[in-house]
């Protein structure tokens, strides 16, 4: 269980991106997938490949469910959760998970979108597919060095930038995703089910801190749910009333802000 929302993370800021507003319309619970196959399997393998992203055989344990059941009540009893929305990652460990969670929250089959973008997918780690999770430090000791690094990519493939993502990529997707949240709904909780890289690099996006880091201020443990909060204004006090598309938040206009507060 995690809250995090501006100012709370003592991390630099990123300054190689656009600024993010200093408010969302709203509130956002990232869910990491629970246990799967993949996690017991050889003492856990990495997946990325969306090739076998419907592969039902790497869907979740018993386990994995059960945390997801906890995750439901995580949302509603410690966060005092109303969800309104439910996306997921089309990959099977995430898509059954969001299927648990819609079930223990009581939303309707309507009110639950997966996403066939890729925008929510897994980091997508190339040549380290179907090899030992404990890859996973060297590509976070690299994170942590160049943000624009990426996991090695597979050699035989006929474009092999393409099979990798550095946290820079996962930032543009991180964009993409947030803009279409934001210009869509207002004032609603939003669950978002996907996958440890993938949420870890949303969460610094949105809070604005150092992506480098993302693995160190961000964790996230299967099942974990963290509520990303910035429907409030900055603890600093400061208050820029545009939202991702520059545009007032519905139902603001300027005269609710000091001309010293206004965003240029």
């Amino acid at each position: 269980v995690g809250a995090v929302g501006a100012g709370e993370i003592g991390a630099a800021p990123a300054r190689a991106f656009i600024d993010l507003p200093s408010r969302l319309h709203n509130r956002y619970f990232f869910v990491r997938h629970g246990e799967s196959v993949l996690d017991v399997r050889n003492g856990g393998m990495i997946l990325s490949n969306p090739s076998f992203k419907y592969d039902t055989t790497f869907g979740l344990t018993a386990r994995g469910r059960a945390q997801m059941q906890e995750a439901a009540k995580t949302i509603l009893r410690d966060f005092d959760g109303a969800p309104a929305w439910l996306y997921t990652s089309n990959f099977q460990r995430s898509f059954q998970s969001a299927l648990v969670l819609r079930e223990e929250i009581g939303l309707l089959f309507s009110q639950m979108r997966t996403e066939f973008s890729g925008l929510l997918d897994p980091r997508k780690m190339g040549a380290l597919d179907f090899g030992s999770q404990e890859a996973w430090v060297d590509v976070w000791k690299n994170d942590f060095d160049d943000p624009s690094s990426t996991p090695p990519p597979v050699p035989s493939s006929l474009q092999p930038s393409a099979s990798v993502e550095s946290c820079l990529d996962i930032y543009r997707r991180a964009l993409e995703a947030f803009t279409r949240l934001e210009a869509t709904y207002y004032g609603e909780d939003i669950i978002i089910v996907s996958h440890q890289d993938t949420l870890s690099v949303f969460a610094a996006a949105l809070n604005g801190t150092d992506l480098s880091r993302h693995h160190l201020d961000y964790p996230f443990e299967l099942g974990q749910v963290r509520c990303v909060d910035l429907t409030v204004p900055p603890r600093d006090g400061s208050i820029a009333p545009t939202d991702l598309r520059g545009d007032y938040a519905v139902g603001d206009s300027a005269i609710n802000y000091s001309s010293s507060s206004t965003a240029a």
